[in-house]
């Protein structure tokens, strides 16, 4: 599905007129920028089935909003604490996409810096506290990134070439973990500015190409694996792993 279509742009306008309403329009476009970006993670997660039927795999999403600072978290709980729940189960529906018996939204606003937003997934009788990243690390192999050494901590790790990426209006759209630094070394600037994630599900972490420009591929056991731009369910990674994202690499442990 391309996503905004008229359903999602039907959700995007009924959310402006919220926030507009709550906070006036100063403060409602930095929010419909965080609602559409939390609505595209969500909608990463659908799979296709047998004869093309539309599935959502997991019964209760868990959606962390983060700020340092207690005026902005008393917003984005207003913003979003009723109303979010309701436009991930429209978007869903709207799409003819089936949703497991149960399903569940919630919204939790935390003090914190970082990523904007987390979002975990899990299905009944599972807890959330067994979603965050097992203990594992990516270590730079090739190019120059910000660091050496990352430890995967969260259930999403974003990969690029630049530490935040904006819209035309200066809003911040994405925020990469791991940032290969624009013009810092000769292999960098096969890295995309949006190049990939690493996603922590269900115990296995799977690597997705985020449409960048060089491509993204796993290299293990002595044969390359290429990782289909757009494909949302990626590739698992194993220990020893080595990721190409053109021609940087990281290589993928597992303590």
């Amino acid at each position: 599905m391309s996503f905004f279509g008229e359903i999602e742009k039907g959700i995007e306008r009924g959310f402006r007129r919220w926030t507009e309403r709550m906070l006036g329009p100063a403060e409602s476009g930095d929010l419909v920028t965080l609602h559409r970006a939390i609505l595209e993670e969500v909608e990463s997660q659908v799979q296709v089935v047998a004869r093309g039927r539309r599935i959502f795999p997991f019964s209760r999403v868990l959606v962390t909003l983060r700020s340092l600072h207690e005026d902005r978290r008393t917003m984005l709980q207003g913003a979003f604490g009723e109303r979010l729940g309701t436009d991930v189960r429209t978007m869903l529906e709207g799409t003819e996409c089936e949703m497991p018996r149960g399903f569940v939204v919630e919204v939790l606003v935390a003090e914190g810096d970082g990523r904007p937003f987390e979002i975990l997934y899990s299905n009944a009788g599972a807890s959330h506290e067994s979603q965050p990243a097992a203990p594992c690390r990516l270590t730079v192999l090739k190019g120059k990134a910000s660091r050496e050494e990352y430890h995967l901590q969260h259930s999403r790790l974003n990969i690029g070439r630049l530490a935040e990426l904006t819209d035309s209006d200066h809003r911040v759209v994405r925020r990469n973990d791991v940032v290969f630094e624009e013009g810092a070394d000769e292999l960098n600037v096969t890295v995309s500015r949006r190049h990939a994630h690493i996603r922590f599900e269900e115990g296995d972490y799977r690597l997705c190409d985020d449409g960048s420009e060089f491509g993204t591929r796993v290299f293990r056991e002595g044969r390359s694996i290429e990782v289909a731009a757009g494909d949302r369910r990626g590739e698992k990674l194993r220990a020893g792993d080595e990721i190409y994202l053109g021609r940087a690499c990281l290589r993928f442990e597992r303590k």
